[in-house]
């Protein structure tokens, strides 16, 4: 087997590896996003302080898989582009995976404990690198035009205002361009072998 042979091998087999992470993490961030979307709108929550209802450890907990999924959808998009969203998309990566683990420590602390930890203003801050790692890695992807240009646009303020600074219907919102990302991408990468 020659070496252009193995390439293509083993880009195939990476992109369905990417692809398998790609379409999990949107499942999760889904189911996540539906929960919150539920707890968010049908059930009394404390704003601070000690949890008072149960609302309060499902909120809470919610946030330990929608860490995990956005990782796993960042991760997913920038390993499918191949290089091609450069460092834009390197550093977006790195950005959200550290603000995301961040939040699942903080969120994971918060259930233990049974209160909403919150660690100086960090909450508001990662969350906030966490929209700016998405819309890194979002700007890359532009360059590299596997995911419609009006997607990589509302992808970074949807994931930020649908998972840790949610409000209202925004949790639908962010499902909606979830399943929009996995729609589009899964034909692109599936065309280009």
């Amino acid at each position: 087997m020659n070496r252009s042979t193995n390439t293509v091998a083993t880009r195939t087999q990476t992109d369905a590896t990417s692809l398998r992470l790609l379409h999990g993490s949107i499942a999760l961030g889904v189911a996540c996003s539906v929960l919150m979307f539920v707890v968010l709108t049908f059930f009394r929550t404390i704003r601070e302080g000690d949890f008072e209802y149960a609302a309060d450890y499902w909120l809470t907990a919610n946030g330990l898989p929608f860490a995990l999924a956005g990782i796993g959808v960042t991760l997913a998009v920038h390993r499918l582009n191949h290089g091609a969203d450069g460092r834009l998309g390197t550093v977006g990566t790195w950005i959200n995976t550290i603000a995301l683990s961040e939040l699942f420590a903080q969120c994971a602390v918060s259930v233990i404990t049974a209160t909403e930890v919150r660690w100086g203003p960090s909450y508001p801050i990662f969350t906030a690198l966490s929209f700016i790692g998405v819309g890194l890695v979002a700007a890359g992807s532009w360059r590299a035009g596997l995911l419609p240009r009006w997607l990589l646009g509302v992808w970074p303020l949807a994931w930020v205002l649908g998972s840790f600074a949610a409000f209202g219907p925004m949790p639908l919102v962010l499902v909606l361009v979830l399943i929009a990302l996995g729609v589009t991408l899964t034909p692109q990468v599936t065309i280009r072998h």
